[in-house]
C-alpha cells in the first residue's frame, strides 16, 4: 500500500479567469472549491490510477464534516488525528489565456504537543501496512521542522521506502535521512541548495551530491519543461507536453503518485519518470484539484518521451 502523510490540510479554492488584469476588475469564469494538502493529493491520483492507498495526518475540527463528506465522496481510505481549528483557505487563481497560475496560501492553524504524539503513533501503526510512505507538504504551527526527518527515519528502520515532497527547513532536514527519493521543484531545488540551474547537467550535478550523502534518487520538476530524475548511475530527461491545461495545482503531486506506482512495480529509472510525467499531464486536463484519471494517465503514458541526459 502507498501510505501519504498531510499535515497541513486546507481548502483549494481556484478561480479560473481569462487574462490576469492586475488592480482591476477580473470577470471569473469558473470557481470551484476541493478539499486538498499535498499528501492528500498524491492519495486521491494513487487512487484514480487504480493502486490501494490510505491518507494519514491533522484534520481540524471545524471543517472534519467538509473533510469527511469529500473523501468519501471519492471512496479514499484515510485516518486523521483531529485538532482544534479550521481548516486554511489556499486561493488559486488560474489564468486561462496565460497559463499562470498565481496562488494565495495561509498557513494553517497551530497543533501542539499531544497532536503531534498522536500522530507519530498513527504513522507508526501503519509502518507495517506499508509499502511506500509520501511525507510531502507544508507543516502548521507547532510542528517542528525535523518532522519529516524523524518519521523517515522511523520509516526507514521497518523497511519502508519513503519519498520526501517539501521546500525549506523541512527539504534540508528531511535529507538527513536519507529518504528513498525526493522530489523537489525547479524554486525548491535552486532555494535549498543555493544554485542556480542552466541546464540538466546543472541538476544531475547538484543531485549526484544529494545522492552522496544519503538520498536515493532526485527527481525535479521543471513546470512546462519536464522534469528530470536522477540516481546514482543514471539521470533521464522527460520534456514537457504540448496539452490544453485547464489546471496546474495537483500536478506536482501527481508527479509523486505515478512514480511510486512504478516504485510498485519495480520498474526502472526511465519508467520512474514516464509514469511521474504522464500522471502530471493527466492531471494538467482537468480543473482545480481534481487531478488524474486512469484512462487520461494510460493515454499520455504513450505519449510522453524520455531521454538520457549524460553527465
Amino acid at each position: 500500500m502507498i501510505t501519504t502523510l498531510t499535515l497541513n490540510p486546507c481548502v483549494d479554492k481556484t478561480i479560473t479567469i481569462k487574462g490576469f488584469n492586475y488592480g482591476g476588475l477580473n470577470r471569473v469564469v469558473r470557481t470551484r472549491n476541493d478539499f486538498s494538502g499535498k499528501g492528500i493529493n498524491v492519495s486521491i491520483a494513487v487512487h484514480q490510477l487504480g493502486e490501494r492507498t490510505k491518507c494519514l495526518g491533522f484534520s481540524y475540527l471545524h471543517d472534519s464534516a467538509f473533510a469527511e463528506e469529500s473523501l468519501a465522496k471519492i471512496g479514499l481510505d484515510h485516518e486523521f488525528i483531529g485538532v482544534e481549528g479550521s481548516l486554511r483557505t489556499n486561493i488559486k487563481i488560474f489564468d486561462e489565456d496565460g497559463q499562470i497560475m498565481t496562488e494565495f496560501n495561509e498557513h494553517g492553524q497551530p497543533v501542539n504537543a499531544g497532536a503531534l504524539d498522536e500522530l507519530k503513533r498513527l504513522v507508526t501503526a501503519h509502518l507495517g501496512y506499508s509499502e511506500i510512505m509520501v511525507f510531502n507538504g507544508s507543516v502548521p504551527l507547532g510542528v517542528p521542522e525535523d518532522i519529516y526527518r524523524t518519521l523517515i527515519e522511523t520509516a526507514k528502520k521497518a523497511g519502508v521506502k519513503t519519498v520526501l515532497d517539501a521546500e525549506g527547513e523541512l527539504f534540508l532536514e528531511g535529507i538527513k535521512a536519507g529518504p528513498y527519493l525526493v522530489k523537489p521543484n525547479l524554486y525548491e531545488f535552486e532555494s535549498a541548495f543555493n544554485v542556480k540551474v542552466n541546464n540538466n547537467q546543472d541538476i544531475v550535478r547538484v543531485s549526484r551530491k544529494i545522492i552522496e550523502n544519503g538520498v536515493g534518487i532526485v527527481c525535479v520538476s521543471l513546470g512546462k519543461k519536464g522534469a528530470v530524475i536522477v540516481s546514482k548511475d543514471e539521470a533521464w530527461y522527460a520534456p514537457g507536453s504540448d496539452i490544453k491545461v485547464r489546471g496546474v495545482q495537483g500536478a506536482g503531486d501527481s508527479l509523486v503518485a505515478g512514480i511510486c506506482l512504478a516504485i510498485k512495480g519495480r520498474l526502472g529509472l526511465d519508467q520512474m519518470l514516464r509514469y511521474g510525467v504522464a500522471a502530471a499531464n493527466a492531471s494538467l486536463l482537468r480543473d482545480g484539484t481534481l487531478l488524474c484519471t486512469l484512462d487520461d494517465f494510460r493515454k499520455m503514458l504513450t505519449q510522453v518521451s524520455v531521454e538520457r541526459v549524460n553527465f
